[in-house]
């Protein structure tokens, strides 16, 4: 077995270092350069009773075992096996240690990643939800918009009612004054009834084409109130689809992460 060491650490393509020893002390080591200072065991040592190699020959079992960074500086998985003779009696064990320090840190990135992407996944839930909240209230405006419109469009029917009225008024006031004229000095007091009733029409006339000035402008104001609407609900409809599929993306990432997670786990 000791012969056979240098072929056996071309099976790993990670730093390793094989011991090999009888039931009391280690008889031989190869391991590759980079191998920590730490797990290097000089020819002769003698193991101790909790050595895993001491154990591994005591219940006659292979031990697997996983030692941490700060042990040796470096991240650790060693397995040790009992060697039998012929006559099945346990004679020594063997020990190969492996480097696992790139997997260590692709276990932390996996981990920071997953954490990275729930995180991410969360927030684009929330901007979606939000998105679709401003859709809602988009809709609302819209629909308060056209109400709006309807009220201006009654109020313009309303306005026109008035003027008809001012104009009927208008040759009510024309045609008292005419009647007024006729009844000479008994009219005369009718006379100023009609040209107030003639001033009213003029008056209610007048306010009627103010108040249609000022609808004319409420309604331009109402149609460019709907344009904005209307371009920010297909922006924000736009919008709502790219959160989505964005979510659904880091959803998908979240997933190969957790893969992976569980992957460098069993490396």
């Amino acid at each position: 077995m000791i012969h056979f060491t240098p072929v056996l650490k071309t099976f790993f393509n990670t730093d390793v270092i094989i011991t090999i020893s009888d039931r009391e002390k280690v008889l031989h080591q190869d391991f590759t350069p980079n191998v920590s200072e730490k797990l290097r065991l000089p020819i002769g040592f003698k193991l101790r009773d909790f050595d895993v190699m001491k154990e591994a020959m005591k219940i006659k079992e292979t031990i697997y075992t996983e030692l941490p960074k700060e042990a040796f500086g470096v991240a650790q998985k060693a397995i040790t096996s009992p060697i039998y003779d012929k006559a099945g009696e346990v004679i020594g064990s063997i020990g190969v240690g492996l480097s696992i320090d790139n997997q260590v840190k692709m276990k932390e990135i996996a981990e920071q990643f997953v954490a990275t992407s729930q995180e991410i996944s969360a927030s684009t839930e929330e901007l979606a939800a939000s998105s679709e909240g401003f859709i809602n209230y988009i809709e609302t405006l819209s629909k308060a918009q056209n109400s709006m419109l309807e009220q201006v469009e009654h109020t313009t029917k309303i306005l026109e009612m008035i003027n008809g009225i001012a104009k009927n008024t208008r040759i009510l006031g024309f045609n008292a004054g005419i009647e007024a004229a006729r009844s000479g000095e008994y009219g005369k007091g009718f006379s100023v009834v009609a040209k107030e009733i003639t001033k009213l029409a003029d008056e209610s006339s007048n306010s009627v084409y103010e108040i249609r000035e000022l609808i004319n402008i409420l309604r331009e104001k109402v149609d460019d109130v709907a344009t904005i609407i209307e371009d920010t609900y297909e922006l924000s409809k736009d919008q709502s689809n790219t959160t989505e599929e964005i979510s659904k993306a880091i959803q998908q990432l979240a997933s190969v992460a957790e893969d992976l997670e569980e992957m460098s786990k069993v490396i």
